[in-house]
């Protein structure tokens, strides 16, 4: 563990009722001597009723972004996951559309940060 490093976390909980809907976030920000990251994750459910034959169920979609900008020393990475699976609820099949998400920023201090050479390469 980094005994220099500053870390803070902000949970958040959102529930809407009449629309079914639950999302949850969790914010964190840590800083050290050689950079300042930020990681968001959230998670969203929306819970609506099945009419007719239950859906076939589909593999989830998934996104993955990643960045790097050398002026401003920011690098980025973004996981995103949507679909939905069936549940079967008191004899009602109910479908759940969910969507988490992932992302990062790594904002780097030194302006010389690139990696050292392995000592097998050299």
């Amino acid at each position: 563990m980094r005994g220099d490093a500053m870390k803070d976390v902000l949970f958040e909980s959102q529930i809407d009722l009449e629309k079914c809907r639950k999302n949850f976030s969790i914010c964190s920000q840590t800083e050290d001597k050689t950079n300042k990251t930020k990681v968001q994750k959230s998670f969203t459910y929306v819970v609506d009723r099945v009419q007719g034959p239950a859906p076939v169920a589909k593999a989830p979609i998934v996104f993955i972004r990643k960045s790097f900008d050398a002026k401003t020393r920011i690098e980025e990475f973004g996981f995103h996951v949507r679909g939905y699976f069936v549940v079967n609820h008191e004899d009602i099949l109910m479908k759940v559309l969910f969507h988490h998400t992932l992302d990062i920023q790594i904002k780097w201090k030194a302006k010389d940060f690139s990696p050292k050479k392995s000592a097998s390469l050299t």
